[in-house]
């Protein structure tokens, strides 16, 4: 299929602009300045089909990610985790403007893996054209499979990372993308479109084009020459702009650092299909704790937030979002600032599961003192304890 040129995005009306200070007024406040624009919280409404209270609902959930990790602050006082060795292993091109798509932005990248500091790059070069230009802008974004052989762990990382990274841009990275055209596809793509299309919203799989073998051509008709590199068709001298995809030397990956646990040393909890369990945890504002956990499949995290020991749902103040995390092999730290006083419910959800359970690990430390917090509720028969614990 050939990648057709994108409807244009509709240009607000009164009804939308009407429902932008709608949903401005019921975020204000938690929006940064520096966030609060037009531009942002529409995507935010045409990701939610303009209904406001939906709008309001998830858009207040990320403001307050953007929040705790201060994304909206200078970078030297934000808490984005700048990898330098994916910078270099697995990077994020962003190519300039494009003319004859006037509004747009060219992307091009090889990685599997997307990092939240490639969308907050991306934007920033939005948030500045839409500021220029006074229109909603996107990006076209070009991704190439020139290379990829077919290795059987291949489905594990669709699955896996792969899945987890890109719905966590679309949970927080709303109307960013507006075509996301795949060029040199190897003969098995099909494979490779089952497993990932079952967890692609129907809205998004519009947007995702697989260039045929005259890709080059197709993709100027979209692209100005001169805002493509030489291996594209264009006319911009690849060493100038195109960083390849490397594999990852070994002595660069990564390993545990002094004062990790085990997961001998670890609390286990086992969550039946389709159910989840809470730890609950009382701490001070201004705590930080480090959360070290590991789950062999999939889990889904949420964090609330309550002045009440044994608060009802409808009492939780979501403290952080719903986070998915796949199963991988190496132990995670999660860190975070608890913002008030009160008590903290940790939520596991098993939701991927039809049939199977899934095993949690986990064990939480004061970051100050290296000492172990122990939840509330840390005696529960379905916990699990440790054979030994963290000094």
């Amino acid at each position: 299929m050939a990648p057709n040129a994108p409807n244009e995005i509709k240009t607000t009306t009164p009804t939308s602009d009407e429902a932008i200070s709608e949903v401005r007024a019921q975020v204000s406040d938690l929006i940064d300045r520096r966030y609060d624009t037009k531009w942002n919280i529409l995507r935010w409404l045409q990701g939610n089909e303009y209904n406001v209270s939906k709008t309001v609902h998830q858009l207040r959930k990320h403001l307050k990610w953007r929040k705790e990790r201060k994304l909206d602050e200078p970078e030297s006082q934000s808490l984005l985790q700048l990898s330098k060795i994916r910078q270099e292993y697995a990077p994020l091109c962003i190519l300039g403007r494009n003319r004859k798509k006037w509004r747009s932005i060219v992307g091009f990248g090889s990685s599997w893996q997307n990092r939240r500091e490639d969308f907050e790059n991306i934007q920033r070069h939005l948030m500045q054209m839409e500021e220029e230009l006074g229109v909603q802008c996107y990006m076209d974004y070009i991704f190439d499979l020139d290379g990829l052989s077919f290795d059987p762990t291949l489905l594990g990382v669709v699955n896996g990372p792969f899945r987890v990274s890109w719905q966590l841009v679309g949970q927080h990275y709303r109307e960013f993308i507006d075509k996301f055209i795949v060029v040199n596809s190897p003969s098995y793509i099909n494979v490779l479109w089952s497993a990932i299309s079952q967890f692609v919203p129907e809205q998004s799989k519009a947007r995702i084009v697989f260039a045929g073998a005259s890709w080059k051509e197709e993709l100027l008709e979209i692209c100005d020459a001169d805002c493509l590199p030489e291996k594209l068709g264009g006319t911009i001298p690849d060493n100038e702009v195109v960083k390849e995809v490397k594999p990852v030397p070994k002595e660069l990956y990564w390993k545990p650092p002094t004062g990790y646990p085990t997961l001998e040393t670890m609390h286990k909890i086992s969550i039946s299909a389709s159910k989840h369990r809470t730890l609950i945890y009382k701490l001070d504002a201004n705590t930080e704790v480090l959360l070290y956990n590991h789950n062999e499949n999939d889990i889904t995290f949420t964090v609330y937030f309550s002045q009440k020991e044994n608060a009802k749902d409808e009492e939780l103040e979501v403290a952080i979002p719903a986070i998915p995390k796949c199963g991988l092999p190496a132990i995670d730290c999660f860190d975070y600032v608890a913002e008030q006083t009160g008590y903290y419910y940790i939520r596991l959800a098993n939701e991927a599961s039809w049939l199977f359970p899934s095993t949690y690990r986990f064990f939480v430390v004061e970051r100050s003192s290296g000492q172990e917090i122990q939840a509330i509720n840390q005696k529960e028969k379905w916990i699990k304890q440790a054979f030994k614990t963290k000094k």
